[in-house]
């Protein structure tokens, strides 16, 4: 497989009304290149980036081109409702820094595996760089069957596979299948998966609540790396523990907001930037910042068992 290693799907820092914050996502992208990431990942479900327009979107990949100076990859988010929109992103996004264009099956309408096939051959054509897929069926309601992601996997400008599916078997089949090719990726979406599937020989992992601790999710990546089994598990249940509150979290408050509250107060607190809240997104309850800092002090505590 193709390592790619802990990529950071980016939030957009913003006023309440939208407007980007360019100062705070620098800051945000600084901080994910001092823990030690590998890659950003610009305008993907975490940075909204299908709320946001297009122009927006360039002017977030340029600060980021600018801000990482090549040193790790910048993904940009293409998911649009129709292909046309996908390769404008794509050609758009690549003019502006991006070195790999992400996207889902497009939205609203239901499209068969056939139908999805025929989109992402016609997108990978058209993109001007390498497109990773990215199969989130709790979004989409579809799910990309293994059988066609085999397919597509050998159109020689698809790059990888961005899997937040939460099916273990199913990725464990694509990495068997997919193991001996060194130019296809796959990542894992999901954090409590993060360790069996660097394990069994996943290119990475990109998870939205990196922002609550980019340092525990590294040094699991380097302790999994480093065959150190006892500290890797150690991390895990730490992040574990830390989702397991995350979960408790949004069965309480299911609006998609949540985990945008939940970020906000952690990267507010620990002054990396002021906002990602939009208007529509109200204001944050109290028991919500309780639980948020409660999350940011078990991802710190996860990583307690590295330092022993």
């Amino acid at each position: 497989m193709k390592e790619l290693g802990p990529i950071v799907p980016i939030v957009t820092p913003c006023q309440r009304d939208g407007a980007l914050d360019l100062d705070g996502f620098r800051s945000v992208c600084r901080e994910m290149l001092s823990a030690g990431c590998a890659g950003i990942f610009v305008g993907g479900s975490t940075g909204r980036g299908p709320w946001f327009p297009l122009e927006d979107r360039v002017r977030l990949v340029r600060t980021a081109a600018d801000c990482l100076g090549g040193r790790v990859l910048l993904m940009a988010g293409c998911t649009a409702l129709g292909l046309p929109g996908m390769i404008e992103a794509a050609r758009a996004l690549a003019d502006a820094g991006a070195q790999a264009a992400v996207a889902t099956a497009p939205g609203y309408f239901r499209y068969d595996q056939q139908e999805i096939e025929s989109i992402f051959l016609r997108f990978a054509d058209a993109s001007p760089i390498p497109v990773v897929i990215y199969d989130i069926p709790e979004f989409t309601n579809t799910q990309f069957t293994d059988a066609l992601l085999l397919k597509l996997a050998d159109h020689g400008n698809i790059l990888g596979l961005k899997d937040s599916s939460a099916d273990l078997p199913r990725f464990e089949s694509l990495l068997d299948a997919l193991r001996d090719r060194s130019d296809f990726a796959l990542l894992q979406g999901k954090e409590k998966l993060i360790t069996e599937s660097l394990r069994r020989g996943a290119s990475g992992f990109v998870v939205s609540v990196i922002h609550l601790g980019p340092s525990t999710f590294v040094e699991l990546y380097r302790a999994v790396r480093a065959g150190q089994a006892r500290r890797a598990d150690g991390i895990q249940a730490g992040v574990d523990r830390m989702m397991d509150l995350v979960f408790d979290v949004i069965h309480k408050r299911p609006e998609s907001s949540t985990l945008f509250h939940l970020l906000n107060v952690a990267l507010r607190e620990r002054g990396v930037c002021a906002n990602i809240l939009l208007d529509h997104d109200g204001e944050t309850p109290a028991w919500l910042v309780g639980k948020a800092r409660e999350a940011a002090a078990l991802t710190a505590a996860a990583l307690a068992p590295a330092r022993k």
